[in-house]
């Protein structure tokens, strides 16, 4: 399934405009405030990173851009041609059902990458023991519909399709479903064989982070504090629980806006840690840039989101996505959903391609 023609001008319009605004926040404040000095690269990483092909003009394509080994967008054309419009009915269909289950799966993505990658560790089924029992996956919602997804692809195409390019196709059709522009993938991740529930607590962010610690997680998996900035707006849909919530409050003093804090430790002292509280108290079934603009005013949810206001590296970007169209937050999401997918993924001979999703293969 290609991306309609129609839909490239707008994104590669609009992206430029974006790099234009935040171009105009460096050269201002510097990427590099706090105590995370910037690199060569300009985003607080490495200045030690492989050189690449360069255009007019001497201009260097950054390492997090190359294109990855082993992947390609006609990785199925031949083995599994209708890979796509499976995973994209199976999708619609559930998210028609049940909306919140869009911001589900793209959590269900997220902290799949932020182990090792985008793998599908998360996906592996072993009570007590593998990520999906972790303190962090408690709340993770979708793995069902993969299951049901994976059993339809092997009985069309069997031992050929990754879980991981599922999970990946699954994420992306669950944004472009809830407003996000379309864009297009590279198959040929392989899943992984590890799945242990304290890596999991170790490394996925769980509340509680410093920017530092935030932007320091995503550099360190090859992503930019752009897509820090960006993939936070993930939370103009969905739920917290409480449970996730209430600490932050105690932490809060003058930065959260008063009324808002009542609010929220009323809702939460009445309910349990299982509670659900809208992640944007506005616009909550709209994928637009609310978000950016209920941090503006000391109203986000959760401590490591309004941390990114006053943080040096990463306000300018917050500022600029509330004070633009929806638009331009939204295409940044989706070039930053696309990076993710490609972050520190297997390829070739490496990993496995999983029977069922939720075990590996003896």
């Amino acid at each position: 399934m290609r991306t309609p023609a129609a839909a490239v001008s707008p994104f590669l319009a609009l992206s430029a405009l974006l790099l234009l605004l935040v171009a105009t926040s460096v050269a201002a404040n510097g990427y590099g405030g706090g105590d995370a000095p910037a690199g060569a690269n300009g985003y607080g990483g490495r200045d030690d990173a492989s050189p690449g092909p360069k255009g007019d003009g001497g201009y260097q394509v950054p390492a997090y851009e190359k294109a990855v080994d082993g992947l390609d967008a006609g990785f199925y054309h031949k083995s599994c041609p209708d890979m796509e419009g499976i995973v994209q009915r199976a999708v619609r269909k559930a998210v028609r059902d049940d909306y919140t289950l869009a911001a589900s799966l793209i959590r269900l993505f997220f902290h799949d990458f932020a182990v090792r990658g985008t793998d599908a560790s998360v996906l592996i089924d072993v009570p007590h023991q593998s990520e999906r029992y972790a303190h962090a996956s408690r709340t993770l919602r979708g793995f069902d519909l993969i299951e049901e997804i994976k059993t339809e692809l092997e009985a069309r195409c069997h031992a050929t399709v990754s879980c991981a390019d599922i999970l990946t196709a699954a994420s992306r059709d669950a944004a472009a479903a809830v407003g996000v522009p379309y864009w297009p993938l590279k198959y040929g991740r392989r899943d992984g064989k590890d799945s242990t529930a304290d890596e999991a607590d170790r490394l996925v962010p769980m509340g509680g982070q410093s920017a530092t610690e935030l932007v320091r997680f995503f550099e360190s998996n090859g992503l930019t504090i752009m897509d820090l900035v960006a993939l936070s707006g993930a939370h103009t849909v969905g739920r917290a629980t409480c449970g996730a919530v209430r600490p932050g409050l105690c932490r809060r003093a003058g930065t959260l806006e008063r009324q808002y804090g009542d609010f929220l430790r009323r809702k939460c002292g009445a309910g349990g840690d299982g509670e659900y509280v809208e992640l944007d108290g506005e616009t909550p079934t709209a994928f637009d840039n609310q978000y950016y603009k209920n941090l503006m005013r000391g109203r986000g949810v959760l401590d490591t989101d309004q941390k990114m206001l006053p943080d040096s590296r990463t306000g300018a970007l917050v500022r600029a996505f509330a004070n633009q169209p929806s638009q331009i937050f939204t295409h940044q999401f989706a070039q930053s959903m696309r990076k993710l997918g490609e972050a520190q993924v297997l390829t070739g001979n490496e990993g496995e391609v999983r029977r069922k999703c939720s075990a590996v293969n003896y």
